[in-house]
């Protein structure tokens, strides 16, 4: 695999034209190729999830699907879930669905089918996380870590030590979430007031890490930090006003800066010694992050592919037209070609799975007809799993 000493200079232009216009070094294409796999964004700015997959090694495809303001993604096995604006929607992956997809059959190698949605009204979910008893998330609204649970809005599990009750106010900015051993377990939050909003106050040099069981602050003064995640003993998180990565070892409690990245830092995701790392622009209008020292750095909305053991950017995507803000990255480990589908569009409706077999349901073209066919698509693998 070839690898660039500057990725900047190696940008390839695509024919994908606005909104959604976007350029790529070669080292971009070339690692998600070698590594067989396919990347999810979630753009709430846009209101879109986005798949990107690997062409060849040169070229990369993207698909945008219409979800409303989604923030944290979550992706365990054949699940995949996102959380939107007031609502979290769980889907499953379909291979057979994939080859049998009427719109464009043996293109997609799997499909994101959407099963159910869960309702928990406007409570601003940022990071999600399958772990054990289902879905974990990050309630950023309620400064809490709660479970999904049918019965509720959300269940609440976890609040930190500062925070008084589990009432509205985002009174923390509480975001990140780093999950060990399927519990949470480490922590991210742009403030420690317990006062609504009162993290806005030292929003620049008030960010903490926290440990979940403990309570204990870890690190704080951090640059409105994101995305913890646990790689063997260390907490790699993200400083976004400052658009840097950094790593925290467990046993000695150092803290290590790895590299910088271009853009305002948040969502990530590791595979294979590559962190996938999310970046935005900056709201320049906005008090809140008009006056970040990222700023001054010409900031840029897109992906960067850090490389762990040379501790550098070593692939870049660049979004060129409307995107402007990312939330999440995710990484579809051995997926090439995906497809998501949303609620908004009928033929998702269409898709009648049962443990041993795929239907595609089609109406019937005669026009004083309301009868409805059903057309079997390609049986389920031998083991009855879709």
């Amino acid at each position: 695999m070839k690898k660039e000493n500057n990725p900047e200079e190696n940008i390839l232009p695509t024919d994908i034209e606005n909104p959604f216009e976007y350029q790529h070094t070669r080292s971009f294409a070339q690692i998600l190729h070698s590594l067989k796999s396919s990347l999810v964004l979630s753009t709430y700015q846009t209101g879109k999830i986005v798949m990107f997959s690997p062409k060849d090694d040169q070229a990369m495809i993207q698909l945008p699907r219409s979800f409303r303001k989604p923030l944290g993604v979550a992706v365990h096995d054949k699940h995949l879930a996102v959380a939107c604006l007031d609502e979290i929607v769980l889907t499953h992956r379909s291979q057979n669905a994939a080859k049998t997809y009427p719109k464009k059959p043996d293109v997609y190698d799997s499909i994101y089918l959407p099963r159910s949605t869960h309702y928990t009204g406007a409570v601003d979910t940022h990071d999600i996380s399958y772990g054990k008893g289902g879905l974990w998330a990050v309630i950023t609204e309620f400064s809490c870590i709660a479970q999904i649970d049918p019965r509720y809005s959300f269940l609440p599990k976890w609040k930190p030590f500062f925070i008084s009750e589990v009432t509205p106010g985002d009174k923390c900015h509480l975001n990140g979430m780093a999950m060990k051993n399927g519990l949470p377990k480490f922590v991210t939050a742009l403030g420690k007031s317990d006062m609504p909003g009162g993290w806005r106050e030292n929003k620049l040099t008030g960010g903490i890490l926290m440990d979940v069981d403990s309570q204990e602050i870890l690190l704080d003064g951090l640059a409105m930090p994101h995305s913890p995640r646990l790689i063997g003993e260390d907490i790699y998180y993200l400083q976004s006003a400052v658009g840097e990565l950094w790593k925290y070892h467990l046993p000695s409690g150092s803290n290590e800066k790895i590299c910088e990245v271009p853009g305002f830092a948040r969502g990530m995701s590791f595979y294979q010694n590559f962190l996938f790392i999310g970046l935005s622009k900056i709201r320049e209008e906005s008090k809140d992050f008009g006056m970040m020292p990222i700023a001054s750095k010409k900031p840029i909305p897109g992906v960067a592919i850090v490389n762990l053991r040379a501790k550098k950017v070593e692939g870049l995507l660049e979004y060129k037209g409307a995107v402007r803000e990312l939330y999440d990255v995710q990484v579809l480990p051995g997926i090439q070609r995906p497809n998501i589908l949303n609620a908004d569009e009928e033929i998702h409706s269409r898709a009648i799975i049962t443990p041993q077999r795929i239907f595609w349901q089609e109406k019937t073209k005669k026009k004083d007809s309301k009868k409805e066919n059903l057309e079997e698509g390609k049986l389920a693998d031998s083991d009855g799993k879709i």
